[in-house]
């Protein structure tokens, strides 16, 4: 009973958004980062339906809504410490972001931007503040990563046409979860395609 109130309350939510068209979708990007139930994907897909032609501008208002909020959350990670992360995620999840943001830094902050995971995003760009990671690195990934995102929806709605207003968010996050497989198994085997010359030269 709960959960289908919560469903209800999320539809009527995004209805809202969608009604607001570019404003709408550039505040749920921004407020989605501070935990609001309402994914900028399912704001920007039936705005695109709708004006396909502006398909890679609703893309770059959602990913300047979405960058925007992720410098706030690297800014406090930065200023606040590891005692910022903690108050918010679990210590697995800290320890984890921590590793991964020490050991890849860039790359793992633009896949983590890119992919579909619940928090991700948010959880990399304060550990990317408490790691101290330079500023301009995290905007380039978080611009990559959101942006590729958000375009590869985009163009995902113009391909479909109308048909995509029946998406679901889990047939959405699927599409955008098997890029991102890709996406990394290309990075996991990059000595197998990419030349010796340029690999050294990095």
């Amino acid at each position: 009973m709960a959960g289908s109130a919560l469903l209800d309350s999320i539809e009527l939510s995004r209805e809202f958004f969608v009604s607001l068209g570019a404003p709408g979708l550039l505040a749920v990007a921004f407020l989605e980062f501070f935990l609001l139930p309402v994914p900028p994907d399912l704001v920007l897909v039936p705005l695109t339906v709708v004006r396909p032609e502006l398909g890679p501008l609703y893309a770059a208002v959602a990913t300047v809504g979405s960058v925007s909020a992720g410098v706030i959350g690297y800014t406090v990670g930065r200023k606040g410490g590891r005692p910022v992360l903690e108050s918010r995620f679990s210590a697995a999840r800290v320890e984890q972001s921590e590793a991964y943001v020490e050991k890849y830094g860039f790359t793992v902050l633009t896949f983590g931007a890119f992919a579909p995971i619940p928090e991700g995003y948010e959880l990399l760009s304060v550990a990317a503040g408490v790691s101290d990671l330079r500023l301009r690195s995290y905007l380039l990934a978080s611009i990559l990563g959101r942006g590729g995102r958000y375009l590869l929806e985009a163009l995902l709605v113009v391909v479909v046409g109308d048909a995509a207003r029946s998406l679901t968010e889990v047939e959405l996050y699927t599409a955008v979860g098997v890029v991102s497989l890709l996406a990394v198994c290309g990075y996991l085997l990059r000595g197998w395609w990419l030349p010796a010359s340029w690999l050294e030269s990095r």
